[in-house]
């Protein structure tokens, strides 16, 4: 665990690491943390 992802943990700010996921990867699961679904035009 690095320092950052400590102090994020200690003040119970969400963080997710993206390191070896896509854009695509890491937008699905944002909207699934948050609860979010998609919307079909």
């Amino acid at each position: 665990m690095t320092e950052v992802e400590a102090l994020y943990r200690k003040n119970k700010i969400p963080c997710l690491n993206s390191t070896n996921y896509s854009v695509e990867e890491i937008a699905t699961k944002i909207m699934d943390i948050m609860g979010l679904s998609r919307r079909m035009y």
